[in-house]
């Protein structure tokens, strides 16, 4: 599909307005992305993708995932696996669970991961990371309307909040799941999806309820 539209090339890291990784002396890592503006998206756009990212569309006769056109090189599915009271969960949707599956293939690392959505409106979509039961990670995305688009900020924040076994856990495991050179490589692979949304959401919004 992305081919046949000439949309295929990713925006580069120098795109973003600025990007920050910190270290919190509990161990915790936290990274940061002020975005480009995201071009010709609005805010209730924004919020509709992140609900659909669970679908297909067919084009030329093959079925293709919303997740997949998003970041065709990395993103695999994304698979909705509980829904919320009186509501389908066709992606992501407060209260529910979906699990994320991506492949950064230049880094060969394989993300499969279980998440809860607990924010999703038209200024914010967030949420947990859930393992062993727990809370390992918080995502955050906020968008705003700007003149040309949107301004949309990504954050994500990786560790275990338990007063000192998650700070143990922290400092001597999490280098060895998710160490900085994991996060330098996740922002690029963010900068490279979310600057896709400009060529792929306005042109699959306005036939979402055709062909």
């Amino acid at each position: 599909m992305l081919e046949s539209i000439g949309k295929t090339e990713f925006k580069a890291e120098s795109s973003a307005k600025w990007v920050d990784i910190y270290k919190h002396w509990t161990g915790s890592l936290r990274i940061q992305i002020q975005h480009d503006t995201i071009k010709d998206v609005t805010p209730e756009m924004m919020k509709w993708w992140f609900e659909n990212l669970g679908k297909t569309v067919t084009w030329n006769g093959e079925e293709v995932s919303l997740y997949h056109l998003w970041h065709h090189r990395d993103h695999i599915a994304i698979t909705p696996l509980t829904n919320p009271k009186n509501k389908t969960n066709k992606g992501f949707a407060v209260g529910a669970f979906s699990l994320i599956e991506e492949q950064f293939n230049d880094f060969h690392e394989r993300i499969s991961a279980r998440v809860y959505t607990t924010k999703l409106d038209e200024t914010e979509f967030t949420f947990l990371i859930k393992k062993w039961g727990l809370t390992v990670g918080d995502i955050k995305h906020y968008y705003s309307p700007s003149k040309d688009g949107i301004d949309f900020y990504a954050e994500t924040l990786i560790g275990i909040n338990i007063p000192l076994l998650g700070w143990v856990i922290n400092w001597l495991v999490l280098p060895f799941i998710y160490s900085k050179q994991t996060a330098e490589n996740w922002i690029r692979h963010n900068i490279e999806e979310t600057g896709q949304s400009e060529k792929v959401i306005p042109y699959l919004y306005s036939s979402r309820n055709g062909d």
